[in-house]
C-alpha cells in the first residue's frame, strides 16, 4: 500500500496554483538556463570569428563545434545518477561553478588543441546543469500547468541565446578580431553570482525528497505554498489515481539501469531519443553554424550573428506558447504542429530565392523549430517513474546529443563545403519528420494527467482525478 502521507502531500502538491513562490523557484531555473544558454552559445560567434583569424581548417572548426558537447555527453550519465542519489539541487550548483570557471579560463589559450580541451571539460558541467530544470519543474507543477511553467522557463532559455550574440557583436566593434573572441569567455565567469539566489531559495525537488524518506521537509514546504494560496493544510485529501500508481509501481525493478533498457522503458526510452535527436539537429546546426550559414549567402558576419540571434529571440515567444497550447490541447497534438511548421520552414529555407521568402523560412524555423523543446523535453521527464527520473532524462539527453551535437555537427563543415546550405536544410527537414513520427504515433500522451499516471510503467484505469477524504 501507498504511503499514506506521502499520497496527501503529493495530492496537496498537485493542486498549488502559480504562487508568487511558485513563480520565483520558476525564475530561479530560469536563471539556470541563462548561465547554460551563455555558456553554450558563445560557440557560434567565437568560431566565425575565429575561423577567419586563426585560419581554421573545416576539420578544427568542427572540432571545435562539438567540444562542449562532447563533454556534456560525457558529464550527463554520472550527473543523472548523482542526481537520483544525491539530489537534484547539488547538481545544478556543482554544475554552474565547473563551467564557470572553466569558461573564464577559455580566455586565456592561445591554440586550438588548449580551446577545444577547455570546452569539453566546461561542457561536463554543463551536462550536469542543462536538464535539471526541466526534471525539477515536472516534480514540483501541478498536472495542470506543467507545461506553462516549462514553456516560460525555456522561453528565457532560448531567448536568452541572443545574448552571447550581442556580446559578440559588440566585442567584434570594440576590439581588434585576435582578442574580440577573449570578451564572451570572460564574461562567461557572470554565472558565478548567480549561485548565491540558487543556494539560498531554490528548494530541493519535493518528489525526490520523499522518494528519500524526507516527507518532513515537503510538509513545510506544502504549508508553506498552501498558506500562500489561502489553500487549507486538509491532511486528508487523497488522490486516488496517484495511490494507485504508487502502489503499481515496482521499486525494487527500478533500481539499476537495466530498467530503462527493459520494457516499457526501453520503448519510451527509443522513442523520446529520436524525436530529441531530430530537434536538436536544427538546433545545433543553427546555434552553432547559423551564422556561418547565413554568410555563406552574402551576409556580413556582424549581421549574421544578429541575426541568428533575433532567431533565438523568436524561438523563445514559440516555447511560450507551445507551453499554452500543450496543456489545453494535448503534447503529442502541438509538438506534431510544431514539427509541421518546423520543416515547411526548413524547406522554404533550402529553396528561398528572394528576401520575404527567407524571412518566411527564417520565422517558421525559429518559432516552431527552435521553439519546440518545453514539450519534447518536458515529455522526456514524463516518461519515467521519480525512482529513475533523474538517469532517464539524463540517458536521453546523452544519446540525442551524441548523435545531434557531436556526430551530426562535426560533418556539417564538410557537407557544406561539398553540397552547400540546400543539402543541410534539406537532411534537417527530413530527420524533423522521420525520427518524430514514432513518438507522435505511439507516444503516450501526458498532459492533464498527474505526473504519477504520466509516468506509471503499468497501465492505470483512468487519468480522471478522484478525490476522497480518509
Amino acid at each position: 500500500m501507498a504511503n499514506r502521507s506521502e499520497v496527501n502531500l503529493l495530492t496537496r502538491l498537485d493542486r498549488i496554483p502559480l504562487t508568487p513562490r511558485v513563480v520565483g523557484i520558476i525564475f530561479l531555473l530560469s536563471l539556470v538556463w541563462l548561465a547554460e544558454a551563455f555558456d553554450i552559445g558563445i560557440v557560434g560567434p567565437v568560431l566565425t570569428t575565429l575561423e577567419k583569424s586563426w585560419h581554421l581548417a573545416s576539420w578544427q572548426v568542427g572540432l571545435l563545434a562539438i567540444a562542449s558537447t562532447v563533454g556534456i555527453v560525457l558529464g550527463m550519465l554520472p550527473s543523472g545518477m548523482i542526481a537520483d542519489k544525491f539530489g537534484r539541487r547539488k547538481v545544478i550548483l556543482f554544475g554552474i561553478l565547473w563551467f564557470s570557471v572553466l569558461t573564464l579560463l577559455g580566455a586565456l589559450v592561445s591554440n586550438v588543441e588548449s580551446l577545444f580541451a577547455i570546452r569539453l571539460l566546461a561542457g561536463v558541467g554543463e551536462g550536469a546543469v542543462l536538464p535539471m530544470p526541466y526534471l525539477i519543474l515536472s516534480e514540483f507543477t501541478g498536472h495542470r500547468r506543467r507545461a506553462v511553467s516549462v514553456g516560460y522557463a525555456n522561453g528565457i532559455l532560448t531567448a536568452a541565446y541572443i545574448v552571447p550574440s550581442v556580446v559578440s557583436l559588440w566585442a567584434l566593434h570594440n576590439y581588434p578580431a585576435d582578442y574580440a573572441w577573449r570578451v564572451p569567455f570572460l564574461l562567461g565567469g557572470i554565472p558565478l553570482v548567480m549561485l548565491i539566489p540558487i543556494y539560498l531559495w531554490l528548494p530541493e525537488s519535493p518528489r525526490y525528497l520523499l522518494e528519500r524518506g524526507q516527507a518532513g521537509r515537503v510538509q513545510k514546504l506544502v504549508e508553506s505554498l498552501e498558506h500562500e494560496a489561502s489553500l487549507p493544510h486538509d491532511e486528508k485529501l487523497h488522490d486516488d489515481v496517484i495511490a494507485e500508481m504508487l502502489d503499481a509501481t515496482p521499486h525494487d525493478m527500478l533500481n539499476t539501469l537495466k530498467a530503462l533498457v527493459r520494457r516499457p522503458l526501453l520503448g519510451r526510452t527509443a522513442m523520446v531519443i529520436m524525436h530529441l535527436t531530430a530537434a536538436l539537429i536544427l538546433f545545433y546546426i543553427l546555434q552553432v553554424f547559423g551564422p556561418t550559414l547565413l554568410a555563406t549567402r552574402g551576409v556580413a558576419i556582424s549581421n549574421s550573428i544578429l541575426y541568428t540571434g533575433i532567431m533565438m529571440l523568436l524561438a523563445g515567444f514559440g516555447s511560450v506558447c507551445q507551453g499554452y497550447l500543450s496543456d489545453r490541447f494535448g503534447r503529442k497534438a502541438i509538438l506534431a504542429v510544431y514539427v509541421g511548421l518546423a520543416t515547411i520552414g526548413c524547406l522554404l529555407f533550402a529553396f528561398a530565392g528572394s528576401a520575404p521568402i527567407a524571412f518566411a523560412a527564417g520565422f517558421l524555423t525559429a518559432f516552431f523549430g527552435l521553439g519546440i523543446f518545453p514539450v519534447s523535453k518536458l515529455c522526456v521527464a514524463e516518461q519515467y517513474p521519480t525512482d529513475v527520473r533523474g538517469r532517464g532524462v539524463y540517458i536521453v539527453e546523452m544519446a540525442a546529443r551524441g548523435l545531434s551535437g557531436i556526430v551530426t555537427t562535426y560533418f556539417i563543415p564538410f557537407v557544406l563545403k561539398a553540397g552547400g546550405d540546400l543539402v543541410i536544410f534539406l537532411g534537417i527537414a527530413v530527420a524533423l519528420v522521420v525520427l518524430s513520427i514514432p513518438f507522435l504515433v505511439f507516444g503516450r500522451e501526458t498532459a492533464r494527467v498527474q505526473l504519477e499516471y504520466a509516468s506509471a510503467i503499468v497501465p492505470g484505469k483512468s487519468p480522471e482525478r478522484k478525490f476522497s477524504h480518509k
